[in-house]
């Protein structure tokens, strides 16, 4: 942990202090200028990727990290070398997708199709404000069916379960609006969190995934923004055991402040990452979902 705190402190803090020049999107107004501006700095930066290839994050600039990734996404649907944690993980979620409430309804009776697609159109803003997540979807089903909610940051229960709901989305594309004055405020607070320098680090999210995108932080490339939200929840090893582990991008939300030094991390389900997520995800507009896939 201290090695990877040097490094980014080292790599990125000291001379993100000394800029004078925003990151691209910073300072734009609105959605589209905000979006449009980020998309003109990876066509600058980054003109070997195109199109759907952001969804590949880190793999676009590595051919070792694709194989490595690519060797697991292999595992995943070899019945014989299927990794335990995975298996475990796509029974659990399917456990809770499939089995009838108390009343007889499931899962798919609460979203149009049965759930098919029905990822692809989240987050987004209630008539209160409030910005619903998918996995705010899953809970909200439960509880109008008389049933428990999942707590947000269990990965066993609820990102299982995230996992199986939004396979059904694979391939469809996301599609968010930021058109009312309640979607516009909304887009700002997740824009204000993802600029917003955090922690004893002092780093943005925006350094990382936008700024220095494409450079090397200990041994990882760092991925672009744009195409993040497309692939998560994803299956991710624990550095300490190896073991495979299933982090929600909320989760993951929380274990980046927790690599900067922020004392008090974002946590799954809270307003404020939920208002992240609704920005992180408009900035992936029109990239197909991919959930469950093998990212290191």
């Amino acid at each position: 942990m201290k090695n990877f705190i040097l490094v980014l402190l080292l790599a990125f803090s000291l001379p993100a202090l000394a800029e004078t020049v925003k990151t691209a999107g910073e300072a734009e107004a609105s959605a589209p200028e905000t979006l449009k501006a980020i998309q003109q700095h990876f066509k600058k930066t980054m003109p070997q990727v195109k199109g759907d290839d952001f969804v590949d994050g880190s793999m676009n600039f590595s051919p070792s990290s694709k194989k490595y990734n690519n060797y697991w996404m292999m595992r995943f649907v070899d019945e014989i070398d299927q990794p335990e944690e995975y298996t475990k993980a796509i029974a659990a979620g399917k456990k809770l997708w499939e089995t009838p409430f108390a009343n007889g309804k499931t899962f798919a009776s609460c979203f149009p199709h049965g759930g098919k697609g029905a990822a692809a159109g989240y987050p987004k803003v209630d008539a209160s404000g409030k910005v619903v997540t998918f996995e705010h979807a899953l809970n909200t089903c439960l509880e109008s069916n008389g049933e428990k909610p999942l707590a947000y940051g269990d990965m066993h229960t609820m990102g299982a379960l995230s996992i199986v709901a939004r396979k059904l989305s694979d391939g469809a594309r996301i599609k968010i609006e930021v058109k009312t004055d309640a979607e516009k405020a909304a887009f700002a607070r997740g824009k204000a969190l993802f600029y917003g320098r955090f922690g004893k680090a002092e780093q943005a999210c925006a350094n990382c995934h936008i700024q220095h995108a494409g450079q090397v932080a200990r041994t990882e490339e760092l991925s672009p923004v744009i195409g993040q939200a497309a692939h998560f929840p994803v299956f991710r090893p624990n550095k300490a055991t190896g073991d495979l582990a299933v982090i929600t991008l909320q989760e993951r939300y929380k274990g980046c402040q927790k690599n900067t030094l922020v004392a008090d991390p974002i946590k799954p389900g809270s307003a404020d990452s939920n208002d992240l997520e609704y920005f992180h995800t408009y900035i992936s507009n029109g990239m197909p979902l991919s959930t469950g896939v093998f990212r290191k």
